[in-house]
């Protein structure tokens, strides 16, 4: 363990993970701030590799803090559970692109969105929106990457360009632009995000864009105006699982759970991975579609 807190020193995340993975990942209190550290830093990165080796050493974190506290519900395990579904998803949108799995990919990218205090937001908003655009969702891609070009302008100028209208977002599971750090530096250059802007405004001229995002009811209770990739209804409170391919909610009439990891997948969703990838994205047994 002294050659973790020495790694975690010198700012080698990556290495501090692999020496925890290597001694089981004990759940101890003493080492819960360590392992929260390496989560906070590698997902501020966003390096595929240092991703695979943080999913692997949270994957044994989440079944040692299940053993020790016997609670899902206990904060200190649903907080690193977090931790490592935003890990989970990051690697599977990467794995969704190169299996061109658009539709997929839209969805996961639009989960994400709920993760922005612990992903950078302009990137996250950006991606939601490209992604959308290219799976034919022009409506959440025009919302996704109209407050995409608000957080570019804010980064940009902070002390003139702040967030001023979050309606579109206040019903949602989505962070509030005055909840999250924004970045020091813009990743794309005034150029590119003066054709991301041109984009959206002839979406806007051309075709009869709402403004809103898609809602479903709840299977909970009578309200009909929640947003579809809401994991809590602040109508009745109910909270919903995330599912392991895209990160939409686990409605139960549309829920199956793998055979192996039972970790459960929205069964349009786990039909289009496994046809391609023919395995269980959480713990990789060979799958077949439902």
């Amino acid at each position: 363990m002294k050659f973790a807190r020495t790694f975690l020193q010198q700012g080698q995340f990556k290495e501090t993970a692999r020496v925890l993975t290597r001694y089981n990942t004990p759940a101890v209190q003493q080492l819960l701030p360590v392992y929260k550290t390496i989560c906070v830093e590698v997902l501020a990165a966003v390096n595929e590799v240092e991703l695979q080796v943080l999913r692997e050493m949270l994957q044994k974190l989440a079944k040692n803090l299940e053993q020790t506290v016997g609670d899902r519900s206990n904060p200190i395990f649903a907080e690193f559970m977090k931790f490592l579904m935003v890990t989970h998803l990051l690697l599977l949108k990467g794995e969704c692109q190169r299996y061109k799995l658009d539709r997929v990919n839209a969805k996961l990218c639009t989960s994400l969105l709920r993760y922005c205090k612990e992903i950078r937001s302009d990137k996250a908003f950006y991606d939601a929106g490209e992604a959308n655009k290219k799976a034919g969702n022009n409506e959440m891609a025009y919302i996704f990457l109209n407050r995409y070009i608000d957080l570019y302008d804010a980064i940009e100028d902070p002390d003139t360009n702040g967030i001023t209208d979050n309606e579109q977002f206040e019903d949602t599971d989505i962070p509030s632009p005055y909840d999250i750090a924004l970045p020091e530096k813009n990743f794309l250059s005034p150029q590119e995000r003066d054709k991301i802007r041109d984009w959206v405004l002839q979406i806007n001229v051309n075709f009869d864009i709402g403004g809103q995002l898609p809602v479903r009811t709840c299977d909970k209770c009578t309200n009909d105006n929640l947003y579809e990739a809401s994991l809590h209804c602040r109508s009745c409170n109910s909270q919903w699982e995330p599912c392991i391919i895209t990160g939409y909610p686990l409605i139960k009439s549309q829920t199956i759970r793998c055979k192996f990891c039972n970790m459960g997948a929205l069964r349009d969703d786990w039909n289009d991975y496994v046809s391609v990838a023919q395995h269980c994205p959480w713990c990789n047994s060979m799958q077949t579609p439902y």
